[in-house]
């Protein structure tokens, strides 16, 4: 992939921009004197670079230019026309209005203008953002790249001043290593599932000691372990069971004590007419029994006869017969009336029974109710008990979250403990994975080595090395460094300008490394002369001249302040076919944009 040229809608205000193949350049020239001490011109030269980002369908930010003063943008739709890996050409449509609908149309040959062409002719028109992303990922190939779609490589290829912070890590992606370690490993051909594996372990294992720490923050104060606990908790169950019985038992037969006091009065005034019926069933008893008694007939004619005999007196036997039948005729009236006396005793005897037993069951009840109204405390001891109960089931839910508590940090400990193993098993397995490109001499890791080495040396005269290891915390870390002449790294890499060839050393070699993968081949590299002396700058031009010879598309954009002298003192130019768009500070003109700053 490759850019072929950039224009728009409002050609009045922004000319069309033609790339070529190879070296290009966007000079900018300092025509006015006093502007030539100022550090930036605001001639437009990395505004390019955001432009082409926005082309390559950037998402929309409320801070990025065209949206920001989207007033005076609102009638510019843009157009980028990029050459694709198959050699045909893919222009993108993107307007400020309508900036999440995009259209795209594919053409074999290059430097087309479709700035009036109808949606109907268009290959895919009014697509939204997100899809117009797929589409244009599908219609790339960058092959190379996956799982990562075009706008990785296309973000380290569009380096403005602020990426030149860190060789590896632009600006966008500050405090995200994991977003971009992964990549970089990738493209200098580590295993990236390792790289990944390593970075979601670490963040699953952050995760787990943050809930740790909840969880023991949560325990904070339990001086105590699971074991105890969950002796407490059972000791708190069975004494809360208990107690919650003894409530129920007591529930049962609670009362109000005024009720229990009419209860009673009741019970002895039926007991007091129980027991002056059972004195009235006794009394008749006691009657009947001496009435029985009574009627018993204890004169014997046949022992007064022996009596009499005795006394040498003769009884009479008129006077026996009589006695006899007199005997006879009492005998027969008392067997009548004992047979209605002991059937009336037998209904006295049974009816006591009964009373017996009602008296013992009240006097039963009377008893408990007069338990209850002797035991003033009873009510304050229900509510003792409910408070009791209330509390020990208190401290079983607590001792229960405890419980949990301690489970659950047993269980992430036991997690944690897994993850960070299975997290030195990768990493074990990643520093054997960069081990073994480091040696492989044809292996993409050395040959970007290699190319990275030879760049700074062409224009720096110095040795670099890139290098990668696993830093203190496992993760995977690149470096590039510049070595001193004892071999080893100096602090060079440091300074601004220096750091910033290390950049541009790193996009190209990489670049070049994947030339024959589907891969970018261009790069823009926002100022990169800046800082330098004449030599240096002039071995820079002819190493990007040989880069770009190679098949690299190489856009820098430049000031004519920062252009080498040569050894007349005459100011170095560019070939004309390498300057691609010229801007200067006369009049709105030279802007990128031909209108007022905004």
């Amino acid at each position: 992939m490759r850019l072929s040229q950039i224009y728009c809608s409002q050609p009045n205000l922004f000319g069309p921009i033609r790339f070529n193949a190879g070296f290009n350049v966007v000079l900018g020239e300092i025509r006015v004197p006093e502007n030539r001490d100022k550090d930036t011109h605001c001639l437009g030269k990395t505004t390019l670079a955001r432009l082409l980002d926005f082309c390559l369908l950037k998402k929309r930010h409320k801070d990025f230019f065209l949206f920001k003063h989207q007033r005076q943008f609102a009638d510019f739709t843009f157009f980028l026309e990029v050459e694709i890996l198959s050699g045909d050409y893919l222009t993108i449509r993107r307007s400020v209005a309508e900036n999440t609908r995009i259209a795209f149309k594919h053409h074999a040959e290059p430097l087309r203008n479709f700035a009036r062409l109808p949606d109907t002719e268009w290959d895919h028109a009014d697509v939204q953002l997100d899809r117009a992303r797929q589409i244009l990922d599908g219609s790339l190939d960058l092959r190379a790249v996956q799982p990562w779609d075009y706008r990785m490589p296309a973000s380290y290829a569009l380096r403005t001043q602020k990426d030149f912070n860190d060789v590896f890590q632009l600006d966008k992606f500050k405090g995200k290593h994991a977003q971009w370690k992964p990549y970089i490993a990738h493209i200098l051909g580590f295993d990236t599932k390792l790289v990944r594996s390593s970075f979601d372990l670490a963040h699953q294992i952050e995760s787990l000691k943050q809930g740790i720490a909840a969880v023991r923050t949560e325990l904070l104060g339990v001086n105590t372990d699971l074991d105890t606990i969950e002796g407490l908790l059972t000791l708190r169950s069975e004494e809360a069971e208990s107690l919650a019985g003894r409530i129920e038992a007591f529930d049962f037969r609670l009362a109000d004590s005024q009720v229990n006091k009419e209860l009673v009065d009741e019970l002895d005034r039926q007991i007091a007419d129980a027991n002056q019926e059972r004195y009235y069933l006794s009394t008749n008893r006691a009657k009947i029994v001496r009435a029985l008694e009574e009627h018993a007939i204890v004169f014997d004619p046949k022992t007064a006869s022996q009596l009499f005999e005795e006394a040498g007196q003769i009884f009479p036997g008129q006077v026996r017969k009589a006695f006899e039948d007199l005997i006879r005729f009492n005998l027969a009236i008392t067997d009548e009336r004992r047979g209605y006396l002991l059937v009336e005793l037998k209904d006295l005897d049974a009816n006591m029974f009964a009373l017996e037993g009602r008296l013992e069951d009240l006097n039963r009840r009377r008893t408990e109710a007069l338990v209850f109204l002797r035991d003033t405390d009873s009510i304050q001891k229900y509510r003792d008990l409910n408070r009791r109960l209330v509390t020990l089931r208190a401290e079983i839910e607590r001792l229960t979250s405890q419980r949990e508590a301690f489970l659950h940090l047993r269980e992430k400990e036991r997690e944690r403990v897994q993850m960070e193993e299975q997290r030195v098993q990768v990493q074990q397995r990643l520093e054997d994975n960069i081990e073994s490109e480091a040696r492989a001499p044809e292996s993409r890791y050395q040959a970007v080595r290699r190319y990275v080495n030879e760049f700074t040396r062409e224009v720096l005269d110095r040795e670099s090395l890139l290098s990668t290891r696993l830093n203190k915390e496992g993760n995977i870390e690149f470096a590039a460094e510049y070595l001193g002449a004892s071999g080893k790294p100096n602090s060079e890499d440091q300074g601004k300008t220096y750091r910033q060839m290390l950049c541009a050393a790193f996009d190209l070699a990489v670049t070049r490394a994947m030339l024959d993968e589907p891969y970018i081949r261009f790069l823009y590299h926002d100022g990169l002369l800046e800082g330098l002396d004449n030599r240096k700058k002039l071995n820079l031009v002819s190493t990007i001249r040989r880069f770009a010879s190679l098949g690299i598309q190489q856009i820098v954009t430049v000031i004519d302040s920062d252009l080498p002298m040569d050894e007349t003192g005459a100011r170095f130019t560019f070939r004309n076919d390498e300057v691609v768009l010229v801007l200067h500070d006369e009049d709105d003109s030279g802007r990128l944009f031909r209108m007022p700053g905004w």
